[in-house]
């Protein structure tokens, strides 16, 4: 179980590159500890890299935050002291304000549907990112968000009423809570438990996945899986340390056969984390469909304030709708 414990659900990676003649050293790091199914999956991005580039690329990983925060690795990347960045949308999209749409709530119904989607708005995302200083590789995933709070489940969005919820450095975030009758409270990953345990908040909105890695559960009485937000994770290269390399190495780092196995290693916890939060006595409780249908309807709003903020938010939620549709009707 030890394994299944910490995995980043910010997928929180950053790569420093710097040349070291002959070989472009690339230096790794994440907020995962060693010996999680995340860092697992780095040091197989490590060899496949290495072995790939005939052992010109050479990673040196650096676990458990080591490289700071979110927004501090985008920056840093975006300004070509980083060479690479993985984390959710909402921190990239301090810089790039469209991808905040992609963490629109009860966006997605499924796995699979959120899959098809994602892939479908590829490209535009890319072009998005390039735009602003990024070169998108892959896709990761942090997971659907559930809502850890002291002394109760909500069920309906009327639960949430009068509750300081921890919100995550996003507006669409911020938007959520108040469109579900909660009071947000900004706050970064760190002062969380402490913000739990003090009262200063009564819980939090995130993935199984980072509740666990961080520990926010021991800090709440229940956890609600709505499944109100579905959160992926985009690993990005700088921009300037990217043109700088040459055509062959830029293929090599562009590889995305790692995507799937980085996804399908986050799908598969889900259930052991919740089994796992019952076993530390916590209570669970899951959304039937027609609980789901009250959420739903009051979270439309915040897709409204999205698409209104400007033409290129418009045009990549068209572009999920499209997608949804195409979906919905069996398209490939």
């Amino acid at each position: 179980m030890k394994r299944l414990l910490v995995l980043c659900c910010s997928l929180l990676v950053s790569v420093t590159a710097f040349a070291e003649d002959p070989k472009l050293v690339m230096k790794v790091g994440s907020v995962a500890p060693e010996g999680t199914p995340w860092s697992d999956w780095l040091d197989g991005v490590k060899a496949r890299l290495e072995k790939d580039s005939g052992g010109r690329v050479k990673l040196k990983l650096f676990l458990g935050g080591k490289l700071g925060g979110e927004k501090e690795m985008a920056e840093e990347t975006r300004n070509g002291n980083i060479g690479m960045f993985g984390g959710s949308a909402g921190a990239l999209a301090t810089y790039v304000p469209e991808l905040a749409g992609i963490e629109l709530p009860y966006l997605y119904a499924s796995d699979a549907e959120a899959d098809y989607v994602l892939d479908k708005i590829r490209p535009q995302v890319a072009k998005l990112l390039e735009a602003k200083g990024f070169v998108m590789v892959m896709w990761g995933e942090n997971g659907w968000h559930g809502y850890g709070i002291k002394g109760k489940c909500v069920e309906k969005p009327d639960d949430m009423k009068g509750l300081k919820m921890r919100a995550q450095e996003s507006y669409v975030h911020m938007e959520t809570y108040k469109a579900f009758g909660a009071a947000p409270v900004e706050m970064s990953t760190p002062e969380v438990l402490g913000a739990l345990q003090t009262g200063t908040v009564d819980g939090y909105s995130n993935s199984p996945l980072l509740s666990q890695a961080t520990s926010w559960y021991k800090g709440v009485t229940h956890y609600t899986y709505t499944k109100h937000i579905y959160q992926p994770a985009l690993i990005v290269i700088s921009k300037k340390v990217f043109d700088a390399q040459p055509e062959d190495l830029k293929k090599i780092l562009l590889d995305r056969s790692d995507e799937r196995s980085g996804i399908s290693g986050v799908r598969a916890l889900t259930d052991p984390l919740l089994d796992n939060f019952t076993a530390a006595k916590k209570t669970v409780c899951k959304l039937t469909p027609d609980q789901t249908k009250a959420w739903v309807e009051k979270a439309k709003p915040v897709w409204d304030l999205y698409s209104k903020k400007s033409p290129g938010n418009k045009a990549l939620l068209d572009a999920i709708l499209a997608a949804k549709k195409d979906f919905a009707a069996g398209k490939k």
